[in-house]
């Protein structure tokens, strides 16, 4: 029996309030993944005096990085309050000035905000229980010619575990059901995601009118950050051998 879209958003916020504190230092701009991938894409062409919105801020490391590099204004928009509370404290002064405007609220939910030059997303679009709805509501929220850039778990990288010495293919490509995972990180919660394929993203990209700029599965650049345990689901070995992220660029 499929699982009501509330208590996924629900059962999902309440994850992220109990495990945020372990994410805080996990990847933002200008990586884009795991391992530092992306980093030298300079898929950003210029960020001085351009306006931002982030989906799925989190701690509020790319924002705090956007203004380093002299955005004119930053929204940020996550479903946690927590990661919210966390991003308040982290671009403080920002936020005093101005210059960043945080959102809780779950993607899925429009939102009333000026039209930006971009909108990015580290690891967070994946989350979404209505694609449909999230790639509809970033396209409106994009001045014209406005660019999305956003990343998230290579599709196969999914479905590849180490067993025995070697990696498998424990999962099929081709099924794409909501996952339920329990005890996430062993916090006692729990979390629920559908991993989509490659395909799938593209079909609903352009169905929410964008053109596809650019696509990118990057290898990994920094290779010495202490995934070398081969059964970890982010381990060096593992992304050495397959794109362990994909970055889509699209415009409207």
């Amino acid at each position: 029996m499929d699982t009501p879209t509330e208590k996924i958003v629900s059962d999902n916020q309440k994850t992220w309030n109990l495990v945020c504190d372990l994410f805080a230092d996990a990847s933002a701009l200008p990586d884009w993944g795991p391992f530092g991938i992306g980093a030298d894409l300079d898929l950003i062409p210029e960020i001085k005096g351009k306006t931002f919105l982030e989906i799925g801020c989190g701690s509020g490391r790319s924002i705090k990085y956007l203004m380093q590099e002299d955005a004119e204004r930053v929204y940020g928009l996550d479903l946690s309050p927590k990661q919210i509370e966390e991003a308040s404290r982290y671009n403080r002064q920002e936020i005093e000035d101005g210059k960043v405007v945080l959102i809780q609220s779950q993607m899925e939910n429009k939102i009333d905000i000026e039209p930006v030059d971009f909108v990015i997303s580290v690891y967070a679009i994946g989350w979404t229980v209505a694609p449909e709805k999230v790639f509809s509501n970033i396209y409106s929220y994009l001045k014209p010619g406005g660019v999305f850039i956003w990343s998230w778990d290579h599709s196969i990288f999914t479905d590849i575990e180490y067993k025995d010495g070697g990696y498998y293919i424990e999962h099929s490509y081709h099924e794409e059901k909501p996952v339920t995972l329990i005890d996430w990180k062993k916090r006692g919660t729990t979390a629920h995601i559908t991993y989509r394929k490659t395909s799938t993203w593209f079909r609903l990209l352009r169905d929410a009118g964008f053109n596809i700029i650019g696509y990118h599965e990057p290898a990994p650049k920094n290779l010495n950050r202490g995934h070398d345990d081969p059964e970890k689901y982010y381990s060096i070995q593992k992304a050495k051998k397959m794109p362990c992220s994909f970055i889509f660029v699209c415009q409207k």
